[in-house]
């Protein structure tokens, strides 16, 4: 199963970049190509992140002691002080890791079976046209589950949408498809934390929040009275060491947004919404005390799949933690320390 661990944006050509899934440190760099790799972010040499070494020609050198490895293949390719008459052992490797890079996230492969495309969750909603996207990463004080959970129960602690209150009413039950969890719930317009009486009866909108626990990801749209996309968003919920995740997301505006906007908003917001970048705001610093009153409501949903899944589950932080990630077949045997 692939598993999103960074954007794109977090890798550009020439860096590395430091991603976490629990216990498991990975360095993920470009190479000449411009190909994704990602290696164990320790040095089989002395166990230092390779994180902080550089990419040179492509390939990764420690900042330690100057060993050079392939990205691919994990393979070391360049010792210094070695004679030219030596041969670099076929011991001497970093462990890498299969991944793939699709609509602005990448991805590393989490478990021994077949990978297939719909494994790529974090992309926007099928057969919809969209004219420009944004993007961030944070890191939040939240285990992942946790965060998953919130998204269900009150996304309004997690997120916002200017201009845009989102209620505690939900449309029906959460609905569960193909290890998917849907949830719609009523919004209204607002300037204010509270929406202003007189809008109430103002085009009735609807949040969807969709998660996917077993890949710890999550996608939110706004949808206007006819269900017509206004704005989408999509997420990847990293767990992190010590309770806390990564939070890698990408938000997209459909060309009838401004439309849609116009259409459905009070004045006021449709010349306020014109100015700016992005509506949607993820918090990076989240209320402790929100969190807490948060009633555990369609979570309960999430605690059951996850429960029926619980062997294939890569949600939890210390699932991840004992997954065994599968090593790329070009990949040889680690090496010992020389």
């Amino acid at each position: 199963m692939w598993f999103p661990v960074a954007g794109s944006e977090q890798v550009p050509v020439g860096k590395t970049y430091a991603a976490q899934i629990a216990d498991q440190s990975l360095v993920l760099f470009r190479n000449e190509s411009g190909v994704v790799c990602v290696l164990e972010d320790r040095c089989p040499h002395r166990r230092v992140p390779l994180s902080l070494g550089k990419v040179i020609d492509g390939n990764l050198r420690c900042a330690y002691h100057g060993w050079t490895f392939d990205g691919l293949s994990g393979q070391c390719v360049a010792v210094p002080n070695l004679a030219e008459t030596e041969n670099i052992p076929a011991s001497l490797c970093a462990k890498a890791f299969c991944a793939n890079e699709k609509d602005g996230f990448i991805y590393v492969a989490t478990a021994d079976t077949v990978n297939s495309d719909s494994d790529y969750v974090c992309q926007p909603p099928a057969q919809w046209e969209y004219e420009k996207t944004a993007h961030g990463s944070a890191v939040v004080s939240v285990a992942a589950e946790d965060y998953l959970a919130a998204m269900l129960d009150g996304p309004h602690v997690l997120l916002s949408i200017f201009g845009v209150h989102v209620s505690d009413f939900y449309i029906g039950d959460v609905v569960i498809e193909e290890g998917c969890l849907s949830l719609d719930r009523t919004a209204v317009w607002t300037l204010k934390s509270k929406p202003h009486e007189k809008w109430w009866g103002l085009s009735t909108l609807m949040l969807r929040t969709e998660i996917w626990p077993e890949q710890s990801a999550v996608r939110v749209q706004l949808l206007d009275g006819g269900e017509q996309i206004l704005l989408a968003a999509v997420m990847a919920v990293v767990p992190g060491k010590r309770n806390t995740s990564q939070l890698h997301w990408r938000c997209y505006f459909s060309k009838s947004y401004a439309n849609g906007y116009a259409r459905s908003a009070p004045l006021l917001l449709k010349s306020v919404a014109a100015f700016k970048a992005c509506p949607l705001t993820v918090f990076s610093a989240i209320d402790g005390s929100d969190m807490a009153n948060l009633m555990v409501g369609p979570s309960a949903s999430l605690a059951t799949e996850l429960n029926e899944h619980d062997e294939h589950s890569v949600a939890s932080s210390d699932r991840i933690a004992a997954l065994n990630i599968p090593v790329c077949e070009s990949t040889l045997s680690s090496g010992e320390d020389s």
